[in-house]
């Protein structure tokens, strides 16, 4: 008996034993698979890797989580998955326990998507009360993540544009739809997985064969599976359909309308021929000619790209370019003086013509003063003053038809706005520049470089018609300095010359227009970018120059050779002749430190990165600051430019120093404090923006003697050089070879 018993316990204790072992066996594959990262989505579990981002909204940040995480998750890392006991801890951690219901289950229970997303939608509920997370249903559309670069996040693109993903809720794949949790446009959790249907509305569709469509979407070209749709589509606007992770329906969008762009804002684009419609926001824009791309706003060329517009719901749903702009009409705000819009504005003409309201046109006789404001009755977009006779002219004229500014060529659209009425004149580009070379060049200079002047204008206005600057009140330019000033001065037969022997010519760089910057006078040298704080590659045209006659250079190295330079008043250079070759200025820093303090503050607020404030410790200040820095003590030169202009000027207080970057911010400071100069030729004259910034600062027992020279920022063509090298028998292509280097003078007009 004794042995039967033994054998029996034997037998036993071998079952017990071999049970034991499959426990610690699951058990210890248990604990493996706890601690391996999770790389896929699941329904069944969340990993503890998705927990920093989702929690990231309140009281402590992502990375503050992490940690804290850890240390919910047995003080290791953020592998392995979120287990009742550890959302115990959670809660505990957020102060919500008491407020949270929790399913009742083990400890060691892994907690599944659905019970965390019950969990979580309370703690969103308690603890995040401006509403900053919410859930979004998205499509997935590329294979792989873009790759972030240092200090980048990771982006995935989805049919509601791109979007940054968190680290750990990185499980997307291509046509992947799941419902996710944002955060400022960044994805920090993954609810579910959803069915759909989900539409990526106006997509562009370049081609639909092979069952692929390849289509541009935010501004890549991707290609999409279409598998099972048998679709024809090239090059139009349509809404694409998902549901369940394949592309069931493409819906091609019918109307189309073609025009003009007039103007366009945020929300509304004026189209000639159908006025005002609304867009949805963000204008998509397509060119179709030469290489298939999405463009930007900028491409969108104001009265002179014609277009096919795609139209759904009285909405613009995409812009479609089949063909360049042709650079034929430039349209012109027209200032009233003291801002943009005009109180009642009343025209007149010297010849018959047409005004336009809405859809009715009608004659208008010559002489017969125009009020606007008395045909905005039937609220039309815009009121259009037309002429019969090409050699005619428009007037802005007093109530009994007395002229009140120079004529006019072309035609005037009025528009009312809540601030006034917008007046925009358009007119051929060469037109505008019979307006445009008289206002900034004198027509008694040398024809050459008159010819230089029309050239510059062209390419400066070329570069203009592509910026969309005045989009929004259907303009390109104004007529103001902030542009080119534009019919300020008579029209002669000399400018006029200058623009039609050189019709059509503009600068090139590198294949593209140049925006051909031009100034007045210089010091007998010109600048390069780094004035303005700027440059890159594709300013390489401006590099400064001498103005100096071959020969003649002269040192400007360092501060004792400029100063030498620029006080010498004989030297020959091609604008020597301008009374502002040289000039002098004072300023006393104790006298007037609180006009140069103003003068900081009025530049720092409205250009801030140019103004830099230092502590007396050398950190970092800001414009608040300056009022402590105490008495002004020193103004010294920083950092001269190219040519010798002042890119940077020190400022030194007892308790902290100002730099003041760029040209302009200098000569408006010390201007301010100056508040005159006095010419080359001993006349002193009232002035509150210093002639130029190249300039040498000598101490004297009241302050500082300003010695300097030439006038206009100093960067690309002097206008005075000139006219002083076509004297000296240059013409203006050599002219232009001198100021602009690297440069190729070509024709706009001639198809290419």
């Amino acid at each position: 008996m004794g042995r039967g018993y033994s054998s029996k316990r034997e037998k036993y204790l071998t079952v017990l034993l071999a049970a034991l072992l499959v426990v610690l066996a699951v058990l210890f594959v248990q604990a493996v698979l706890e601690e391996k990262v999770i790389l896929e989505y699941s329904n069944e579990y969340v990993a503890m890797a998705e927990l920093p981002s989702q929690l990231s909204f309140t009281y402590y940040d992502e990375a503050e989580w992490k940690e804290k995480l850890k240390e919910i998750n047995s003080g290791k890392n953020l592998n392995g998955k979120l287990t009742f006991g550890k959302l115990e801890k959670l809660l505990e951690q957020l102060s919500v326990q008491e407020y949270v219901t929790v399913p009742n289950k083990f400890s060691w229970k892994n907690v599944s998507r659905a019970e965390w997303n019950g969990v979580y939608e309370q703690i969103l509920d308690l603890l995040d009360a401006e509403g900053r997370v919410s859930a979004t249903n998205l499509v997935f559309l590329t294979k792989e993540p873009e790759e972030a670069g240092e200090g980048e996040a990771l982006r995935r693109l989805t049919h509601k544009g791109y979007y940054e993903v968190a680290e750990g809720v990185d499980y997307f794949h291509y046509y992947d739809m799941y419902q996710v949790y944002v955060k400022d446009q960044r994805i920090i959790g993954v609810s579910s997985q959803c069915k759909g249907p989900l539409t990526l509305k106006n997509v562009f569709i370049h081609s639909t064969e092979n069952e692929k469509a390849e289509v541009l979407y935010e501004r890549q070209k991707i290609s999409l599976d279409i598998e099972g749709l048998e679709e024809d589509i090239r090059d139009t606007i349509c809404d694409m359909e998902w549901t369940e992770g394949k592309v069931t329906a493409i819906y091609k969008k019918e109307d189309m309308i073609s025009g003009k762009v007039l103007s366009f804002n945020e929300e509304q684009i004026e189209i000639s021929g159908y006025g005002t419609l609304e867009h949805g926001g963000k204008l998509k824009i397509y060119k179709t000619y030469g290489t298939v791309e999405e463009l930007d706003e900028s491409k969108l060329v104001i009265g002179n790209l014609q277009a096919d517009f795609v139209v759904a719901e009285k909405q613009v749903c995409g812009i479609i370019l089949k063909e360049p702009a042709s650079i034929e009409n430039i349209r012109v705000l027209l200032l009233n003086g003291e801002g943009t819009y005009h109180e009642n504005p009343v025209f007149v003409t010297d010849t018959g013509g047409t005004l336009t309201i809405g859809e009715r046109t009608e004659e208008i006789p010559a002489g017969e003063p125009l009020t606007v404001s008395e045909f905005f009755g039937e609220d039309p977009d815009f009121v259009k003053i037309a002429l019969g006779d090409g050699d005619g002219r428009i007037y802005f004229s007093d109530e009994a038809g007395g002229h009140t500014s120079l004529g006019y060529r072309g035609t005037m659209e009025i528009r009312k706005y809540q601030e006034g009425y917008g007046v925009v004149n358009e007119l051929s580009l060469e037109q505008y520049l019979y307006g445009v070379v008289p206002s900034e060049m004198p027509s008694s200079y040398e024809r050459e470089a008159l010819c230089v002047q029309a050239v510059c204008a062209r390419s400066y206005a070329c570069i203009q018609l592509m910026k969309g600057d005045y989009a929004a009140l259907g303009a390109h330019v104004d007529d103001s300095t902030s542009y080119q000033v534009y019919n300020k001065q008579e029209e002669t037969p000399q400018t006029n010359l200058a623009v039609d022997d050189t019709v059509g010519e503009v600068i090139k760089y590198q294949g593209e227009v140049a925006e051909a910057y031009f100034f007045s006078t210089s010091c007998g040298y010109t600048g390069d970018m780094g004035l303005w704080n700027s440059g890159g590659e594709q300013f390489g045209y401006l590099q400064g120059i001498s103005l100096l006659p071959e020969g003649e250079e002269a040192d400007i190295s360092s501060e004792e050779a400029f100063a030498e330079f620029i006080s010498n008043k004989e030297i020959n250079s091609y604008d020597s002749d301008s009374p502002y070759f040289r000039w002098q200025a004072e300023v006393s820093p104790q006298k007037e430190s609180e006009t140069i303090n103003r003068a900081i503050t009025e530049r720092a607020e409205a250009n801030a990165g140019n103004v830099q404030f230092l502590k007396e410790d050398g950190s970092e200040g800001k414009l608040s600051d300056l009022a402590g820095f105490g008495a002004l003590k020193e103004i010294s030169v920083g950092e001269r430019g190219g040519g010798g202009g002042i890119r940077i000027l020190r400022i030194s207080y007892e308790k902290g120093t100002v730099h003041l970057i760029t040209e302009y911010n200098i000569r408006y400071v010390l201007g301010a404090a100056a508040g005159k100069v006095t010419d080359n030729q001993g006349e002193s004259i009232e002035m509150q923006l210093l002639p130029s910034a190249y300039f040498a600062l000598t101490p004297m027992e009241q302050g500082y003697l300003l010695q300097g020279g030439g006038y206009g920022h100093g960067i690309g063509m002097s206008q005075n050089g000139s006219n002083g090298m076509a004297k000296a028998g240059m013409n203006y292509v050599e002219i232009l070879m001198k100021f602009y280097q690297g440069i190729a003078i070509e024709n706009i007009y001639n198809g290419e």
